[in-house]
């Protein structure tokens, strides 16, 4: 099939990494409203006259056109939507986490608006709020939406139900809760998950970011949910998140 009768995609798009390719191009991963994940190459793109390849940026909002290929698709034309403005370090930190998040949790070509809307809301999200909350919920919400939820309704082992009011274990093999009398039984390390880390968690869950319910977030219990979360998440994935090595050499 030629080049010009291959199908171009038109779509808005958030970038969520860029990397150089070759002499004069740039490689990109992008989230589409309707599309899902894409990967291009976008030719001469580090050429200083080259406009495009300003526009290709980490969170930028786009309206590209892709022309798809055998091996890879390629950039034809991109217009900016929105470019994320007055980010720190600390906030494009975790704008990273959730960048990567999406890269390795989703597969490419696959619609999920409702996964776009959220990323969308979460990143505009970061400026106002506590980026470490707002990233973790996003990333509780991911899963959600990818299908990789764990189970926090029943304990994963004998099936009771959690009462959420009990000292209680996490397995990540398992993919949830494990109820303290089925701890012995485990065949597994198990990951503490005291009742407040699991009402964290669920409160993480169903975050309104433009109206937070009032939560008291205790030091302890945040960084319980963190080790289950991204425990689970290298489970799942065998992946670890370049971007998390990153805050911690940041301190964050």
């Amino acid at each position: 099939m030629s080049e010009n009768r291959r199908e171009c995609l038109q779509d808005e798009a958030l970038v969520l990494h860029v990397k150089n390719w070759q002499t004069a191009d740039k490689y990109a991963v992008c989230f589409t409203k309707n599309n899902g994940k894409l990967r291009f190459i976008a030719y001469g793109a580090r050429y200083v006259k080259n406009v495009q390849g300003r526009l290709l940026q980490p969170f930028a909002c786009l309206n590209i056109e892709v022309q798809q290929g055998q091996k890879i698709d390629k950039l034809r034309s991109c217009e900016l939507v929105w470019m994320p403005q007055g980010m720190d370090v600390r906030q494009m930190a975790y704008g990273a986490v959730m960048a990567e998040l999406v890269a390795v949790l989703t597969e490419d070509r696959e619609p999920q608006p409702e996964l776009y809307d959220l990323l969308v809301a979460s990143l505009a999200t970061l400026v106002k709020r506590n980026p470490r909350l707002v990233t973790l919920s996003f990333a509780i919400k991911l899963l959600g939406l990818a299908g990789f939820a764990p189970n926090f309704d029943h304990c994963t082992c004998c099936g009771e139900a959690v009462t959420g009011t009990a000292q209680g274990w996490f397995s990540p093999a398992q993919g949830g809760y494990v109820c303290d009398k089925c701890r012995t039984i485990a065949e597994e390390p198990l990951q503490s998950c005291s009742s407040g880390a699991l009402a964290l968690w669920q409160w993480l869950a169903t975050l309104d970011y433009d109206n937070p319910a009032p939560f008291a977030v205790r030091g302890g219990e945040l960084m319980e949910v963190e080790h289950m979360l991204y425990t689970f998440i290298f489970f799942q994935t065998d992946k670890q998140l370049n971007s998390l090595n990153f805050l911690n050499q940041l301190g964050l």
